[in-house]
């Protein structure tokens, strides 16, 4: 399986694990917080959400919540 890692915006690197990377051709030796280094230094003017990136995959639930509350907001009223 070959993993497409253009990215076109900063946030997209939020749905990469380690494992992609490491397939991909990434140094195999590199760890999350590195990850996290590097992507500070590659995009300096981006706000990081760190959390997100050391826990992976596991926060694309949260960010895909957040992301549906926003595009259909339900109010009670």
């Amino acid at each position: 399986m070959t993993y497409c890692l253009v990215h076109t915006q900063p946030e997209d690197w939020y749905s990469v694990n380690l494992t992609d990377l490491k397939e991909a051709g990434f140094p195999k030796r590199v760890t999350r917080m590195e990850l996290v280094q590097l992507l500070s230094t590659k995009y300096p003017d981006h706000k990081w959400e760190k959390v997100y990136l050391l826990r992976g995959r596991f926060a694309q639930q949260d960010r895909l919540e957040r992301a549906v509350a926003t595009l259909f907001p339900v109010s009670y009223k």
